[in-house]
């Protein structure tokens, strides 16, 4: 049983790592309200502030874990939680478009900042036997808060007004910030190491490169193809400076490997549905937002079931088959998910949610675990930020493919909502396969020195 400073140190770093799914969907059910403050359509509005925190937030994943591991990972959650405070305070008081724009960039960087120390933390300061339980729980509140944010954001918006849902994030933060100044250990960094400016910003301008060629109406290879280029001259940069953003030889372990590409392609389905949902059932039924919101419980209640038992699941079958199980689970899901014609009201769809909730619930910790205790202690920070990339990075062109889908005509069509599926279908189909990469037993897990 874990001692209380465990207890209370997982307590926070929990609560801060939530803020940033928390901060990224609890808007997600207000959309259609925001969209119509701003007199854009919904799927512009969406690119833009829900698109647009996630490329913040996935180009500041990498950078932010090497500063992690240059300054002590304490500072960085210090220095994130502020600024995401910050941000949170100016959407709620400054009712414009700019400030609005303005908050959910600092959001963003702040999310960046957190995530990749809050699990390099764990890494660092909890017992090695408690790791895999804390893995679990991280990975369950991660997929949770995500899933909760429309819930919590349409009640918000029902019951005061959108801007409501910026407050909720400063008593949220000073609470996670409390527990961890109280209850983590003094932890210093390593400051002969350094952060590469220009690898840096190579990676920012592969990573918007390639955002910019979903944006529109249909995908732009004038900066598509720049950015596949930018990101191989990243990889090959990395390889042959001595202090990288990100060292690509983790993909070397095929636990690595397997976190990254099935953190990636779930979170690509599931930020886009997330997001979908509320524009089919305004659009094509007209549902309520608070409606809408309630019916997301079943998937938010099931992933939180899916996280602790993944931990019995991993011992009793091992990480590979945990995960593949939870794969066909979440390609059931969206087989019951599909029929989007025979939908009238969220209700219909509750199972079908509630079994892909529980399905990702399962497979996150499973690969979190696997993919963290692959690599040593001293890259946590790097190791962290490469995994928070890539599950980022995910939602982001999830998002993007969803309003290349959906278009920018206003008012969207059921036919629409129906060609996003095979995307999501074609995304789960490669998490089963990225699952057979996992070892077989958690004895295979440890990690090993990554070749040099």
């Amino acid at each position: 049983m874990p001692n209380k400073r465990t207890i209370f140190l997982l307590a926070g770093v929990l609560l801060a790592s939530a803020l940033a799914p928390l901060g990224s969907t609890s808007i997600a059910v207000a959309m259609p309200q925001i969209a119509e403050f701003m007199g854009m359509s919904a799927g512009t509005t969406t690119q833009l502030l829900v698109g647009g925190y996630l490329l913040i937030s996935v180009i500041g994943q990498a950078p932010a874990g090497k500063i992690g591991d240059i300054i002590g990972y304490q500072k960085a959650l210090y220095i994130g939680l502020s600024v995401f405070m910050l941000g949170s305070l100016l959407g709620f008081l400054v009712r414009s478009i700019e400030a609005l724009i303005i908050a959910r960039m600092m959001m963003a960087a702040a999310s960046a900042m957190i995530v990749p120390n809050a699990s390099a933390m764990l890494r660092t300061q909890l017992p090695e036997e408690v790791l895999p339980f804390a893995y679990g729980i991280f990975g369950a509140t991660m997929g949770a808060a995500a899933a909760v944010g429309p819930l919590l954001g349409g009640a918000l918006t029902q019951l005061f007004d959108w801007p409501a849902i910026f407050l909720l994030n400063v008593p949220w933060a000073l609470i996670a910030l409390g527990l961890i100044v109280t209850t983590s250990k003094k932890q210093d960094g390593n400051p002969k190491s350094k952060l590469d400016l220009r690898s840096t910003m190579l990676l920012a301008l592969a990573i918007g490169s390639l955002q910019a060629g979903f944006l529109g109406s249909e995908i732009d290879f004038r900066f598509l193809i720049p950015g596949v280029v930018m990101l191989v001259l990243f990889i090959l940069m990395q390889l042959r400076v001595d202090n990288p953003v990100f060292n690509p030889r983790f993909f070397k372990k095929p636990s690595y490997l397997a976190a990254g590409c099935t953190t990636s392609l779930s979170n690509f389905t599931m930020y886009a549905i997330l997001f979908q949902l509320p524009i089919f059932f305004i659009d094509i039924r007209g549902v309520s937002e608070i409606e809408i919101a309630s019916a997301l419980t079943a998937m938010t209640v099931c992933m939180m079931i899916g996280g602790p038992l993944a931990g019995i699941a991993g011992r009793l079958i091992g990480p590979r088959y945990t995960a593949v199980l939870a794969a066909a689970a979440n390609l059931f899901g969206l087989y019951l998910f599909s029929d989007l014609d025979a939908v009238m009201q969220p209700a219909d769809i509750i199972i079908a949610m509630g079994l892909m909730g529980f399905a990702g619930g399962m497979a996150g910790p499973v690969v979190q675990s696997a993919g963290m205790l692959s690599i040593e202690k001293e890259h946590a920070g790097m190791a962290a930020g490469g995994l928070s990339t890539m599950r980022y990075f995910g939602g982001t062109i999830g998002i993007s493919v969803l309003s290349l889908q959906l278009g920018s005509e206003g008012v969207t069509t059921i036919e629409q909502h129906l060609s996003v599926i095979p995307f999501y279908a074609a995304a789960l189909i490669m998490v089963m396969l990225a699952a057979f990469l996992l070892p077989v037993s958690n004895k295979n897990g440890h990690s090993e020195k990554v070749p040099g």
